[in-house]
């Protein structure tokens, strides 16, 4: 019995007590710990979503477990035992906090579903408003000066054509060759290769400085493979874009910290990251009067409301709206002072047709 024992694993027994839990005529209460519902939560979110959110989910259970044990029952967690969590969470990451707390709600939106749970107390929880603050971009110039600061060509070419596209990170390294018409220039987002954040596919259309990346890309690729074939003998296969000359796949992580770097060097602003490449090709596109429902396209927005964080850029509507205020302001010094003279004159006039009524009313004279 002990050697049995012994070959049983924590996580068995939780599920044991588990499978117990359900048996007609037992509660089903402290049954279900953090331990056994974070590996099922995983694991589903693994095979259902992307990688980055499924890193974000480990992230979040992280947390969660470091501060009520993995032992801890999910049933067992209250509201004012959420609440004590997410103050914990504001003081250990004061920035990320709210990415944590919205990711372990809707895991527990799915324990409750799964009937783990009565109620999802992390939906009770109001977090403080957060101070909106404008994304930050870039202009052509300032993408020159990062670039130069790029020793890898062709990060450098990825750096260029998200500036050009406005695609995600995750949609640039997993851009498949088919996915690209240069004859038409059109570049197909998502397929039943690739699924996009939004789920949606989307076309974008290729401008000459996507069109010389690529073109750029290419080039060089081909003259590192007659290298590679030549060398090592090797069979050369490549189903990426943008790629490695052996033909194997960049990782986000790899791109995004090599343009960091570069950003650190050229000594620009520190908030700047990858992401804001995408924010810039929105940015500009609306400082040129293209409209955000276009944009909102482009982006592969699923709501509008996404896209209109970039609407305070459209300066020229901005101004037009100023300048109504503007229709009744004197133009010069000289306009001033004869709108003043007039202004003067009138209400000279206005109270003599006062006193000459008062005096009517008073004489009993008839005017």
């Amino acid at each position: 019995m002990n050697k049995i024992l012994k070959n049983i694993s924590v996580d068995d027994l939780e599920k044991l007590r588990m499978l117990l839990s359900i048996i007609p005529g037992n509660e089903q209460k402290n049954t279900v710990t953090l331990r056994v519902f974070t590996n099922e939560y995983s694991n589903m979110i693994k095979q259902n979503r992307s990688k980055a959110y499924s890193v974000s989910v480990c992230s979040s259970f992280k947390h969660l477990t470091e501060f009520f044990g993995s032992g801890k029952s999910i049933q067992s967690i209250g509201l004012k035992d959420v609440e004590k969590f997410v103050l914990f969470l504001q003081r250990k990451v004061k920035k990320g906090y709210r990415v944590y707390v919205r990711t372990i709600k809707a895991a527990f939106n799915k324990a409750k579903d799964w009937g783990y749970v009565k109620e999802n107390y992390f939906q009770k929880v109001k977090l403080p408003k957060k101070q909106q603050v404008n994304p930050v971009f870039l202009n052509s110039d300032q993408l020159l000066v990062i670039c130069d600061h790029l020793k890898n060509e062709t990060i450098k070419d990825i750096v260029v054509f998200a500036f050009y596209t406005g695609m995600r990170l995750d949609e640039i390294v997993n851009l498949r060759l088919k996915n690209v018409d240069l004859q038409n220039k059109v570049i197909t987002v998502g397929d039943d290769s690739f699924t996009t954040k939004g789920r949606n596919q989307r076309f974008v259309p290729i401008s000459e400085e996507a069109e010389k990346a690529i073109e750029n890309l290419e080039l060089r690729i081909q003259n590192e493979k007659k290298k590679i074939i030549s060398i090592k003998s090797l069979s050369y296969n490549r189903n990426f874009v943008f790629c490695k000359s052996s033909g194997e796949q960049f990782t986000g992580d790899y791109i995004s910290k090599r343009f960091k770097l570069a950003c650190k060097t050229a000594g620009v602003n520190q908030s700047i990251h990858f992401h804001s490449l995408r924010h810039s090709f929105a940015s500009n596109l609306v400082q040129k009067g293209v409209p955000l429902y276009t944009i909102k396209e482009l982006l592969g927005h699923s709501s509008i409301s996404t896209t209109e964080i970039y609407s305070h850029l459209n300066m020229d509507s901005l101004r037009e709206a100023v300048k109504k205020l503007d229709t009744s302001a004197p133009l010069s010094a000289g306009a001033s002072s004869e709108i003043l003279e007039t202004r003067q004159m009138q209400k000279l006039n206005l109270e003599e047709n006062t006193r000459l009524q008062i005096f009517s009313i008073n004489s009993g004279e008839k005017r």
